[in-house]
């Protein structure tokens, strides 16, 4: 029974022991990471062992993003320290979507090594493209409006809804509420031309969400001199017609021969009512 007791108190003073050499001045585990740290091509292409205390975790590959651990697929499940004092954290990571080939062995591959005359030749192969559409996360700066496809998707409120297409584009149902197009909510709608800048063609900005043309500063400083660029002549060797002279000579208008015969029919019905009056005087 002595002997129970003492194997017990070795056991408890062995742990304690342990977990004081393990731990940091704060006196929480010490934590360490052999590939680096949470994100980096160092991070994701090396198999990394976080060590937190007594206890090691290993980055693995996932069967999904919150599957279980296997050799190869895409995700990669990455453990880090961070944090002050250090802790030990993970995160789930697609692999094509940082632009490696996959998960295999607990890292993202870019390469493959086969073996030549006796020794490892190292192939290089280009990172896959980065392609974001299906992957479950949508993407608003590439332009998806929704993700995975095949999904209910909706628009800008619950009333707009459909499902979302092969492209990441949601496709709002025939008996869905229709979008209202309002300018200056990031949403290119149907009858918009353009929500920024960046919607239209080089040379041109977006203004009252329409493609206007960007203009140049030859053309803002005739506008300063209150001219149309189109009419400025001076540049191109033309010249604006000249308008026909007006004249302003005073004429007579008594010399008309309208003006004759209406004082001739004036002066003949003034000469019959005199004489009309003298009759009757």
């Amino acid at each position: 029974m002595r002997f129970i007791r003492v194997f017990i108190a070795l056991v408890i003073l062995f742990s304690l022991t342990s977990v004081a050499y393990a731990a940091n001045d704060t006196g929480l585990p010490s934590c360490t990471d052999t590939d680096g740290g949470a994100s980096g091509d160092d991070a994701y292409t090396k198999r990394g062992d976080v060590k937190y205390g007594l206890t090691t975790q290993t980055d693995i590959c996932l069967t999904s993003e919150s599957g279980v651990s296997t050799n190869s697929s895409k995700w990669l499940k990455e453990y880090y320290c961070t944090g002050s004092p250090l802790q030990r954290q993970s995160k789930v990571i697609d692999c094509t979507r940082e632009g490696f080939l996959g998960c295999e062995n607990g890292a993202c591959k870019s390469s493959k090594t086969t073996s030549g005359s006796g020794s490892n030749i190292t192939v290089t192969r280009p990172r896959a493209p980065v392609v974001t559409c299906g992957d479950e996360r949508t993407d608003k700066t590439k332009g998806e409006e929704c993700d995975p496809p095949n999904s209910i998707c909706f628009g800008k409120t619950s009333k707009q809804y459909g499902q979302c297409q092969s492209n990441c584009k949601c496709k709002l149902a025939e008996s869905a509420e229709k979008p209202v197009a309002v300018c200056g909510d990031d949403a290119k709608d149907e009858g918009e031309e353009c929500e920024k800048d960046t919607d239209c063609v080089t040379n041109s900005v977006c203004s009252s969400c329409k493609c206007v043309k960007q203009l140049t500063p030859e053309e803002i400083e005739a506008m300063r001199g209150n001219k149309t660029p189109a009419l400025i002549t001076s540049e191109v060797g033309n010249t604006t017609p000249e308008p026909a002279p007006i004249n302003l000579t005073v004429k007579n208008f008594t010399e008309s021969a309208g003006i004759k015969a209406t004082s001739g029919i004036a002066g003949f019905f003034k000469n019959v009512f005199s004489w009309i009056a003298a009759v009757f005087s």
